[in-house]
């Protein structure tokens, strides 16, 4: 199983973002390149060329307003083709922190420990060997933080331990190479959409606010809850909301 990470926005006090996710887009080896194979035809469908498109330029009020024909139609195409494939979608929401988060040594912040939690009850639930975790690379110092943080959560905390289903050594590629990246990618940012403009309490007011529903629930429809490993009534849910208790 390998499993691709993003964030959408920055858990940090200074950051504009209300709710930042931390999304993972769960994909069994043997239908990455067919999924690859869709990513690539509807980029070329709708816009010739095979470069990477961020969830910032695809997933804003633009989309609806202005470049309708093109945007959207991509997203809806993109959305609807990879969760047409056995993929399984986890997501944490969290609010904007008051206090910067650490990543450093064995410090590993809260949000990926309930990320790891739900992958780790997903491989035992379908009796997956290993899985490995995808991160987006961004600098060789940030990812050498995120690497000892991994390792040293998994070989030192109490619950780290107990998981055997991740593999400890984590992959870092280019988004721009690596089109499940670029999923996960569009999936947090749609997600993060939805619960900043309060979608899960409200129904949508505006056409941008109606497609992002449309798109969420698409994509919530491949997420799944689980029950922990030798205690069948108690749930890990696929899609949690932590707020701001990191």
């Amino acid at each position: 199983m390998l499993v691709f990470i993003d964030e959408s926005g920055h858990p940090h006090p200074n950051d504009s973002t209300k709710n930042p996710i931390l999304l993972s887009v769960c994909i069994h080896e043997r239908d990455v390149k067919h999924i690859t194979n869709q990513i690539y035809k509807i980029k070329d469908a709708h816009f010739n060329r095979q470069d990477e498109l961020k969830s910032t330029s695809l997933i804003r009020e633009q989309t609806i307003t202005k470049n309708r024909t093109r945007n959207k139609a991509f997203v809806d195409d993109f959305v609807s083709a990879v969760c047409s494939f056995n993929i399984t979608v986890f997501a944490i929401i969290m609010s904007q922190p008051k206090e910067p988060l650490l990543m450093n040594g064995d410090t590993l912040p809260k949000q990926y420990h309930h990320l790891l939690k739900k992958v780790e009850f997903f491989c035992e639930n379908h009796h997956y060997d290993k899985a490995i975790f995808v991160f987006d690379e961004t600098n060789e110092r940030d990812d050498q933080k995120i690497v000892e943080a991994f390792t040293g959560f998994l070989f030192k905390s109490r619950l780290g331990k107990t998981f055997d289903r991740i593999l400890e050594m984590p992959l870092f590629v280019s988004s721009s190479l690596t089109p499940a990246i670029q999923i996960a990618d569009i999936f947090a940012g749609i997600v993060r959409h939805y619960y900043e403009h309060e979608l899960d309490k409200k129904s949508p007011e505006t056409d941008f606010e109606a497609w992002i529903a449309e798109l969420f629930k698409i994509i919530y429809s491949r997420t799944e809850n689980n029950t922990w490993p030798g205690q069948p009534r108690k749930k890990e849910y696929g899609f949690f909301y932590m707020g701001n208790k990191f």
